[in-house]
């Protein structure tokens, strides 16, 4: 926890810059203290058709789906080290990057794993 969805313009990004997003993200939300590196995860979806704003001008959106109980200020303090670590990497190919942290409701949130 958290998961880490990162959706972009599929025809503006190859897949070294994908990586370095990713690993960018992990790693400046590892630093931050607010959740522990091996509770990250993160993964990336390109979309090939869109519209912002009427226009044809790429962009990237980042959710952040955490279980429900962190406070307004947690929650801003991740959207914004989302984006510096985002801006770190001086992309080029896009012309606005948003962020959008999301509540997973804490009950009802399962998890399996294999022993």
């Amino acid at each position: 926890m958290p998961h880490i969805i990162v959706e972009y313009a599929e025809k503006n990004l190859d897949d070294t810059q994908v990586n370095a997003i990713l690993q960018v993200i992990h790693q400046a939300i590892a630093d931050s203290g607010l959740f522990k590196a091996e509770q990250i995860r993160t993964r990336a979806y390109p979309f090939r058709h869109f519209s912002n704003a009427g226009g044809s001008e790429p962009y990237m959106h980042v959710q952040a789906r955490i279980k429900s109980g962190r406070d307004d200020e947690n929650k801003k303090q991740l959207s914004k080290v989302i984006l510096s670590g985002i801006g770190r990497l001086k992309l080029t190919v896009t012309s606005v990057i948003t962020v959008e942290i999301i509540d997973m409701h804490r009950d009802s949130y399962a998890k399996f794993t294999e022993s």
